[in-house]
Formats: C-alpha cells, sequence, structure tokens
C-alpha cells in the first residue's frame, strides 16, 4: 500500500476547530470529512513515524478517526483539536508496536531535509546520500522511546514543549529534557559520522 491518498489540508485556528466540533456533534456528516480532511495528514505521518509501515500507519489512522468520533463529544478544548487527535495516534500506534514487540520510527527525506538542532543550525547535510539516510533512520531508532517521541513531536509537528508534555502527560520541563537529551545523541552520533568520514 502507498498510504491513503491526501486532499489538501488546510490549517484551522481554535475557534473554527470549536465551531468544527459542535457541527461534527450535530450530525453533520461534511463536518466530520472537513476534520479527516484537515488533520489526515498529521495523523498519517505522526503515526508512520513510529510503525514504519504505510498500512500500520493507515490502519492507525483510520482507528484514530473513529476512536475520535466516538469519544468527540467528551473533548472539551484542554488542548488543541490536533494534539488531542496526536494523543489518540500515539496510544494507538504504541499498542500496535507492543503487540508487534517492536519500537522503531521511520524518518523519510522530507524529514532528513528540514532537521535542524534547537538553536536552528542544520547539523545534518542531507544531499543524495542513501547511507546519511539510512545512518539517520538507525540512529533516531536508537533513541529512548521517548526520546524518539519527543524528537518526533517536536521536529516534525512542531509542537510546543508544553502541548509534548500534554502529550506525553510529563511537564514540559520533561518534555525539553528528553528533547535535549535526544538532540545530543544525535547530533554526536552525526558528529561522529563526519569524523570518520574525513580520516
Amino acid at each position: 500500500m502507498g498510504g491513503p491518498t491526501f486532499i489538501e489540508e488546510r490549517r484551522l485556528g481554535a475557534d473554527e476547530d470549536r465551531i468544527l466540533v459542535e457541527e461534527v456533534l450535530s450530525g453533520k456528516v461534511r463536518a466530520f470529512e472537513t476534520l479527516i480532511r484537515t488533520y489526515q495528514k498529521t495523523v498519517f505521518f505522526t503515526a508512520l513515524r513510529l510503525l514504519r509501515k504505510n498500512e500500520d500507519a493507515d490502519e492507525v489512522t483510520q482507528q484514530t478517526f473513529f476512536k475520535a468520533h466516538t469519544h468527540l463529544s467528551k473533548f472539551r478544548f484542554e488542548s488543541s483539536l490536533k494534539t488531542w487527535l496526536i494523543t489518540i495516534a500515539l496510544n494507538l500506534a504504541r499498542n500496535h508496536l507492543r503487540s508487534r514487540r517492536r519500537e522503531t520510527v521511520l524518518i523519510d527525506e522530507q524529514w532528513a531535509e528540514q532537521w535542524a538542532d534547537p538553536k536552528g543550525e542544520d547539523f545534518v547535510s542531507m544531499t543524495d546520500e542513501e547511507g546519511r539516510r539510512q545512518w539517520m533512520r538507525s540512529s533516531l531508532e536508537g533513541l529512548p522511546p521517548t526520546q524518539k517521541e519527543v524528537v518526533v513531536l517536536r521536529i516534525q509537528e512542531e509542537l510546543p514543549f508544553k502541548e509534548i508534555g500534554r502529550i506525553l502527560e510529563m511537564s514540559e520541563g520533561t518534555a525539553k529534557v528528553n528533547f535535549h537529551h535526544g538532540m545530543k545523541r544525535l547530533k554526536e552520533g552525526y558528529e561522529k559520522l563526519q569524523k570518520r568520514e574525513r580520516q
């Protein structure tokens, strides 16, 4: 499978999200279709980076929206709708991983091209070198699970640490510490790779 066919997403503000949720709860079918269209990519690629396989991520994406629809009446806007959906997707993806006894993360080329450290200084130069991409994938997979999840949510989804903490059920400070340690390990590993290449 090549993953779901995406319709172009648009960003919604908090007020628009609230209106959208109210319309879904009132039974408007098109409103739920809009919700899916708006957040499908975010949910799918969050799951994909944990599960690695398109078909697994596609399955989790479908489960996420089914569960969201079922429990939407309980959503109280204590977080953003995006954060709530990512939380559901992560929990489902974790369950999927546990059932198969594996913990892996995928970095695709789009991720690799935008990889940067917290200061905005690129420390991984991704060109056309497949070896570097393979190294990056395995390096991220080698991080502790919590560090991997924080890095995924911070770099790919560009979520603030407060939201990441809410999703992963940790304090904002703990999220920052995990991100710092994860990025430090990746940077140190990359510097070693560069050193070996220069020898």
